[in-house]
């Protein structure tokens, strides 16, 4: 069964009731249904409303019984259980983009790859995508030879690609991509095993269907094929993330795939006003690669989208700003949203809050996990719970600084090659074997009984209690004493201890925070204060105000994917479609006459997106002039109506409050 979901039109309430009624009715029991969607965030939000239909409590015995997570999150527990049969340990660790990023840095040090375009960080990135591609390093040959600047660097992008597999593979470590192509993997060398999980599961659901990429699309596909119980529900109008590997063919060609499926088309949207309904149907009828549906309402009209033209990014973030005091007269700042293409833009929207003392939350910055006294806390977890961690203990082995120098590591990775032993086995024999002298010596052997106290002390007491012995024994809350965020890290520490002490176990504590840093997943907002969010991070979120700035060629859409022609330009169409109907109440589209670019002032021209929305829909609350788009002329809607860049003088017309 393929549901298409428009955008408000409920489809994560087509899941949970459909997996509810599967329990209820007695077609299958909890841990014969698997259920998989993209972020840890929708998971939690469907495993929470599936026991509120069951009448069940999250620490109920039958809760645990239930698959549902993410992609990755359910390919790693998979893994768990039978990764032996490709090398793996239960304990494996996984690494996130920064831990690749690092071990990606210490192969192109070993193996003198020394290359301006070919960094370690687009290394990780192609590897990355390929992975999504389902290509291993023995298929980089299906690679497109314009992704390599000559033959030369193919040869030395494939043996680094092979290296760091290799080193994944010592160090008992798989990065996101790993995740579902070593199930791939798994199931092409042991179909026995694949056997297992088919007969398992009877029944498979897929969320955000339209978002998969080529290995998720056939590791789904794979698991279904036994008993035919797929069901997807999906939005090809929402497609937004080719530029991270999902695939449009996937839904669009998905009855072609699987020709017994029925389609159900939910076309009512329980979100927005009639005028916004209308605007997002007219937008995406412009697009040739879709299933059609329209989207309606039972709902009024309602307001008209306001149409601002403004002088300059600071006009615009003036009238932003001035538009939210009047909608938020009580301070409830939280029910308004800025969203833009570009994470540039939002210099200009945080001034304009600023100026008018409105706060804001730019949705997806820094994030908990990411910050650096964590990922330091967490290295050392990591390196207690897996002694083969190699980048675990290159961060940590000289944090805080104990005299462990580059000729000291050096010793270390040489001892840990020729004898084919993780970097802290290698540091136990270099130790003891007295390989190494002064200040030195004494900091490792100290750091390796910091590491095996640390470890008897989670088997014996807690995880909790051995991070806190790590924190102190190291030496780790005195190096902080002085810094200017001193209380502020303390805290945060004192949070992720919070967190473990909450946990099963050091394993699925290390899991579940290894796979919160995906990429897919975003910031949650903060209770009053305006988000401020990139259309890619808003998709899902909905708010009673939306500002959709910047509406203007070479930003929405964006330059670099008009150049990529019909396709590029179609999924620019998509990113806005999903802009617009993040609104319930009010949409605002703007746009500035003048921006200013690397220290340049350009003279962007209004989006062609605007001259895609019908005219009876717009307000305009801008400037009048006359303005040409390209060899087409006029923008100038039907004579008679609204003139949103209609001819005329004035000037931006806001409130400062």
């Amino acid at each position: 069964m393929m549901v298409l979901a428009g955008a408000g039109s409920g489809k994560t309430r087509v899941l949970t009731r459909r997996l509810a009624y599967l329990i209820l009715s007695g077609a299958a029991s909890p841990e014969t249904i698997l259920a998989v969607t993209f972020t840890n965030k929708a998971a939690r939000e469907m495993r929470e409303r599936v026991l509120e239909l069951l009448g069940l409590d999250a620490p109920s015995g039958v809760a645990h019984r239930f698959w549902i997570g993410t992609f990755h999150g359910m390919g790693a527990r998979m893994l768990r259980q039978q990764g032996k049969y490709l090398g793996y340990d239960p304990d494996f660790t996984i690494l996130d983009t920064a831990d690749q990023e690092r071990l990606a840095k210490r192969i192109c040090d070993e193996s003198s790859f020394d290359h301006k375009y070919w960094t370690p960080k687009r290394l990780i990135n192609h590897i990355s995508r390929w992975k999504d591609d389902g290509i291993t390093p023995d298929r980089l040959d299906e690679v497109n030879e314009r992704e390599f600047l000559n033959p030369g660097d193919k040869t030395r992008v494939h043996s680094f690609y092979q290296s760091y597999q290799e080193s994944l593979m010592r160090a008992n470590a798989m990065d996101f991509g790993d995740l579902l192509l070593n199930c791939l993997e798994l199931w092409r060398r042991h179909p026995d095993l694949l056997a297992h999980w088919q007969h398992r599961f009877g029944h498979l659901l897929v969320d955000e269907y339209q978002d998969t990429n080529a290995v998720q699309y056939r590791w789904a596909a794979q698991l279904a094929d036994l008993h035919k119980n797929l069901c997807v529900v999906g939005d090809d109008d929402q497609s937004i993330y080719s530029w991270r590997g999902a695939r449009l063919d996937n839904i669009l060609h998905f009855k072609d795939d699987f020709p017994d499926v029925t389609v159900i088309r939910l076309e009512q949207n329980y979100r927005s006003t009639g005028n916004i309904l209308r605007a997002a149907s007219e937008l995406i009828k412009h697009n040739q690669g879709r299933m059609e549906k329209s989207l309606w309402t039972e709902d009024d009209d309602g307001r008209k989208i306001d149409l601002f033209t403004a002088e300059s990014s600071e006009d615009e973030a003036r009238f932003v700003a001035s538009e939210i005091g009047a909608l938020c007269p009580l301070g409830d700042f939280s029910r308004a949203a800025v969203l833009v293409r570009a994470s540039r833009q939002t210099r200009a929207i945080e001034e304009g809050l600023m100026r008018q003392g409105i706060p804001y939350q730019v949705v997806g910055g820094l994030r908990f996990m990411d910050r650096a006294e964590i990922r330091d806390a967490l290295a050392y977890l990591r390196l207690v719970h897996s002694a083969r961690d190699d980048v675990a203990f290159e961060r940590v082995v000289n944090v805080p600084k104990r005299g462990v120098g580059q000729v000291a590591m050096a010793k270390i990775r040489a001892v840990a090659m020729q004898e084919s032993v993780p970097l802290l086995e290698a540091t136990r024999r270099l130790v003891a074997a007295g390989g190494i002298s002064g200040k030195a010596k004494t900091a490792l052997k100290d750091f390796v009984m910091l590491i095996d106290e640390a470890r008897q002390i989670c088997q014996l007491e807690s995880p909790a209690m051995a991070l806190a012995h790590l924190l102190d024994r190291s030496g780790y809350v005195a190096s902080l004493d002085g810094h200017e965020k001193r209380d502020e890290k303390m805290d945060n520490l004192a949070e992720l201890r919070g967190v473990l002490v909450r946990s099963e176990s050091l394993t699925m504590f290390l899991e579940e925070t290894a796979l919160v840093t995906d990429m897919h997943e975003s910031g949650e907002p903060s209770p009053n204060r305006v988000v401020i969010s990139t259309l890619h991070a808003a998709k899902g979120l909905e708010f009673p105000y939306v500002f959709l700035v910047g509406m203007e060629e070479e930003t929405l859409p964006h330059s670099l994917a008009v150049n990529e022609g019909a396709e590029g330009l179609e999924e620019e169409r998509r990113l806005a479609y999903v802009g617009i109907t993040r609104a319930r109440e009010r949409l605002y589209l703007t746009h500035a006459r003048k921006r200013w670019m690397y220290s340049e002032p350009t003279f962007p021209m209004p989006s062609r997106f605007l001259r895609e929305l019908p005219a009876e829909v717009l307000e305009d609350r801008g400037p009048k002039f006359s303005v040409k788009f390209g060899a087409s002329g006029s923008i100038g809607l039907p004579s008679g109506g609204s003139r949103p860049f209609g001819g005329g003088g004035g000037s931006p017309r806001f409130r400062l409050r």
